[in-house]
Parts: structure tokens; C-alpha cells; sequence
């Protein structure tokens, strides 16, 4: 099997290593505005307590493709095979990744141009046999502070390691308290951290378990959180061999886009630290950091500098030309080449 895929299967528990195509219309990546206090949004629900699974997401853009009323009937029920709680969760984790857009307040829905080159007809990786579309998947989750804000508040916030379950409730909590006009309870934080939790871990084999909560979600193999034993967990650090560099160089310069648009130089402290960072939605340690500025491809046109006592990157040009699908195509279409020879 060749690196970077994998045959597409239940991943068994613990695996914590660190380790032509039709055209495609661009796809835009706006700059997140900066919030000025009071205006930070936080959204803590519309999961339906289920983590997103294997062939959800491709299912709902196959879906969503041949009927763009899908998800406004009863039909989706019959269409996508789950209940109606699941369908609504399918709806929210294609809207969280960015795979869909809703407008008119839900009376048009549609698959956007990342959504259909990852899972549309002739989509890059329908299956999940790629650990690159994996790494993708938990970014654009991470980035999310107003629609996945415990996954982003957690992994580029949250400095509490090892952890237990109440420890990451009671600050989400505080971070709340601190937001005007964003509601949350203890009790639906708590449903909130459950499926955080089961995104990245192996669901445990008990008598009790219900059969459609047995299912780990394809995240679960980038082994980023583990339980040492339980109710305690940590997030593991270090460097992350199956993350390609393409998708490494799409997530800074999201970041870059999202935190400093205009800005020609980013600190590494930014990069390793900041909230909403790469550094710290993958994990990376210092050192494996520093590994991945070092050999950042010729064709990122960026540049990492630690002469002077300083450590940056320097972008050579303008983000304004910055074409995310044609970043991750370039993976795709390599990724292609060599399993055809």
C-alpha cells in the first residue's frame, strides 16, 4: 500500500503514531474579520450527539448533487439510509467543513466547490483512503470558532494537558461567561465535549453501547487525543509524518488569510501558538514545527527566516491570488500519478 492511503477500514483502538479529474472552479477563502468584544459567536450544538462517520459526507454531496431539495424533505430519511436526527447531524458536519452553503435560511442548500472536488461525482477521495483528506477535514473543523468551538477552543486554547472531561466543561464554561449573547449550559458543554471526545478516540466496546454509537469516526486514526486511562486524556504532540505538506501549506496560509491578510511576515509563535494556528490544531512541537518551515515547498513562495534572533515566515507575494483547490489538487493529482504506475 502506498503512503499517504489506506485501505478503507475500521481503524482498531489506539494507533497513536505521529507519523485526470474534471475542472473545478475556485474557491475563495474570505479573511475572518477581527471581533471586537462582544461580537465573538460560539456554537455548542447541532451535531444531534453524533460525530460525523465514514461515508457521510459523501453521501451527502452525492446526495445533495442529484437533489438540491434533499435536506428540506422527509425523503432524506430513504435517501441517506439514517433517522431523522442523523440526517440532521450529516446536514451540520457538511455545513461545519465548509462542504455545503445554506442560505435563506435553509431553503437553498448547495454543495460548494470544495465539497464537490472531496466528495462529489468524480470526487479526490470519497472513500477517506487518503490520511491527507483526513488532516483537511480536522482543519477546517479547528478553524471553525464560531461553528465548531469546542474543537477550536480546545486544540488552539485550551492548556490543560492531560485533562478530564469536567476540567474541559468547567473552562468552556468560564470562556462563555466572558461572551455576551452566546448561551450554553452545563449540561449541553457536556454533550459538546462528549462527541469533541469521540471524534479523536475509539468508542469503548461495552454491553451498554448502542449499536449507532459504535461506530468511531474517521478522525479517530490521526491518533491527536488519547485516553491513558479513564476520563483522562491527552492531546499528542509531535511531529505528524502522514500530514502532507500540501495540506500543511494550505492550513498556514488559511490561517495567514484568516489572522493577517496584509501582513508579509508571520511570527513562529503565532504559528505554533496562536489561536487558531496549525501549530496548535495539529499538535505540532517546536521542533517539528521548525522541521516543516524548513522544507516549506519552492512553489508556497514562502520563506522561513531565524537569522538575526528572529524567527518568521516571509510570503514573496500577495495572498489575493491564494487558490486553496489548487493547493490541495496538487496532492490529489500526485497522489493519482502514483497509483496508476
Amino acid at each position: 500500500m502506498r503512503q499517504g492511503t489506506r485501505a478503507h477500514s475500521r481503524v482498531q483502538p489506539i494507533k497513536h503514531h505521529e507519523e485526470s479529474r474534471r475542472e473545478i472552479e475556485p474557491l475563495t477563502i474570505t479573511a475572518e474579520p477581527s471581533c471586537p468584544a462582544g461580537t465573538v459567536r460560539y456554537s455548542f450544538s447541532g451535531h444531534e450527539t453524533f460525530p460525523f462517520r465514514y461515508a457521510w459526507l459523501a453521501k451527502g454531496i452525492r446526495s445533495l448533487e442529484r437533489d438540491t431539495d434533499l435536506f428540506a424533505t422527509d425523503s432524506a430519511m430513504v435517501t441517506l439510509g439514517v433517522g431523522k436526527n442523523m440526517v440532521l447531524s450529516i446536514r451540520h458536519w457538511c455545513e461545519t467543513l465548509d462542504l455545503i452553503t445554506i442560505a435563506d435560511r435553509g431553503a437553498r442548500i448547495a454543495p460548494t466547490p470544495l465539497g464537490l472536488a472531496l466528495f462529489g461525482l468524480n470526487g479526490w477521495d470519497p472513500y477517506l483512503e487518503d490520511s491527507a483528506t483526513l488532516w483537511l477535514l480536522h482543519w477546517l473543523l479547528v478553524r471553525q470558532p464560531d461553528r465548531a468551538s469546542t474543537w477550536h477552543l480546545a486544540f488552539t486554547r485550551f492548556n490543560v494537558d492531560p485533562f478530564q472531561r469536567s476540567q474541559l466543561i468547567d473552562w468552556l464554561l468560564k470562556i462563555v461567561a466572558q461572551v455576551p449573547n452566546v448561551r450554553a449550559t452545563s449540561a449541553s458543554l457536556r454533550r459538546d465535549v462528549d462527541v469533541f471526545l469521540r471524534t479523536y478516540t475509539p468508542a469503548h466496546s461495552t454491553h451498554n453501547l448502542l449499536l449507532e454509537d459504535s461506530f468511531d469516526c474517521p478522525l479517530v486514526e490521526l491518533g491527536l487525543i488519547r485516553e491513558l486511562e479513564h476520563d483522562l486524556y491527552q492531546f499528542v504532540r509531535g511531529p505528524k509524518p502522514s500530514l502532507p505538506d500540501n495540506i500543511f501549506v494550505f492550513a498556514l496560509l488559511d490561517f495567514w488569510q484568516r489572522r493577517a491578510s496584509l501582513q508579509q511576515t508571520l511570527s513562529f509563535e503565532s504559528i505554533l501558538h496562536g489561536i487558531g494556528s496549525p501549530g496548535g490544531a495539529f499538535k505540532l512541537s517546536e521542533n517539528a514545527l521548525v522541521e516543516r518551515l524548513e522544507r516549506l515547498p519552492e512553489w508556497a513562495h514562502l520563506t522561513y527566516d531565524d537569522t538575526a534572533g528572529r524567527r518568521l515566515v516571509l510570503r514573496r507575494d500577495s495572498l489575493t491570488g491564494f487558490d486553496p483547490l489548487t493547493i490541495l489538487q496538487q496532492h490529489y493529482d500526485r497522489l493519482s500519478r502514483e497509483n496508476r504506475q
